[in-house]
């Protein structure tokens, strides 16, 4: 539990690994995928997307979620006590799930032509506007440029302190290299919440100079994440993470489970996750998270980093596994 503790303080993030049973962890993918059928007719025309007035609400929400149908089948992660107890500690014993939801990288292959020209460059590839309106209850995505997850929540818009969120990230099969594993960047939590698109630059070798809005600069490494179904990873609301695109050469789509957790209203006591917060030097209530949408929230400014970079080798919070198993 400490260990945890100390992981997010001093990187930002902390890997369970491969904990999960396996077997329910394969079982629960398996409902999930005959659920739905995941393939290229998602998408809406092109006709149909142009008729919407906005990118907005186009993504899971509490009531609106794949995951409903599965309640039963989430609890083995969700009380798993090797994941409670460091929760409790972190954000107290009645934490909040502010969402749960599932996430599915888009390979290529699924892409009509002109939704790949107007994504084509874009940091945050979010697929939700042009996917039809009754499967939006899934985050679709064909990577993510690096980001913190504050980017959702700037000050004001939940009555949570977004302060004490945490993610806590799920695989539910073999994630390998080509299946756009996650990508964690280990310390840059220690600056807090910086405007997205984030000012990094590429030295080489997995290496990064990563600059705050007023300058400050970090030498850090970029972490690729891969493991096999039931590895868990948990990372502050911070610490920049991204994926590069599903390999062309892959017909597979990863799907994951994406938890945010918070501390509750309720909750007024001081918890661990606070001790992580002071370790801070950085805004951790932004009002503005990101410079990069226009007034219908689409995008304005092309150029993706994570894309523009190499792979990345192991350090500090990155997983032993380099293959499928």
């Amino acid at each position: 539990m400490q260990s945890c503790i100390n992981d997010l303080m001093d990187h930002g993030a902390h890997l369970f690994g491969d904990i999960l049973d396996p077997e329910r962890t394969q079982a629960l993918y398996r409902a999930m995928v005959g659920a739905r059928t995941f393939d290229g007719s998602l998408f809406m025309s092109e006709a149909d997307y142009l008729a919407q007035a906005n990118h907005f609400n186009a993504n899971p929400n509490s009531e609106f979620n794949f995951l409903n149908t599965f309640k039963d089948e989430l609890r083995f992660i969700e009380e798993d006590p090797r994941l409670r107890a460091p929760l409790e500690k972190l954000l107290g014993v009645d934490y909040d799930i502010i969402i749960r939801k599932a996430v599915c990288g888009v390979p290529d292959a699924w892409l009509p032509d002109w939704i790949r020209e107007r994504i084509r460059d874009v940091n945050v590839a979010n697929l939700g506007p042009y996917i039809k309106k009754p499967y939006r209850d899934i985050t679709y995505f064909r990577g993510i440029d690096f980001h913190q997850d504050i980017i959702d929540w700037p000050q004001g818009r939940i009555e949570h302190d977004p302060s004490t969120f945490l993610t806590l990230y799920v695989y539910l099969h073999d994630v390998n290299e080509y299946d756009s594993p996650l990508h964690l960047i280990p310390g840059s939590h220690k600056f807090g919440a910086t405007l997205f698109p984030h000012r990094l630059e590429a030295t080489g070798n997995g290496n990064w100079i990563y600059s705050d809005d007023s300058g400050n600069q970090m030498a850090c490494m970029d972490q690729k994440l891969l493991g096999g179904p039931g590895f868990v990873g948990l990372w502050h609301n911070c610490t920049l993470h991204g994926t590069r695109p599903v390999a062309h050469e892959s017909e597979q789509f990863r799907l994951s489970l994406r938890y945010l957790l918070g501390k509750s209203n309720d909750h007024s006591g001081q918890t661990a996750i606070d001790d992580v917060n002071r370790t801070i030097n950085g805004e951790l209530k932004p009002k503005r998270t990101r410079r990069d949408l226009d007034d219908n929230g689409v995008a304005r400014m092309r150029g993706n980093i994570i894309n523009a970079s190499t792979a990345s080798p192991k350090g500090p919070a990155s997983s032993t596994r380099e293959t499928r198993s």
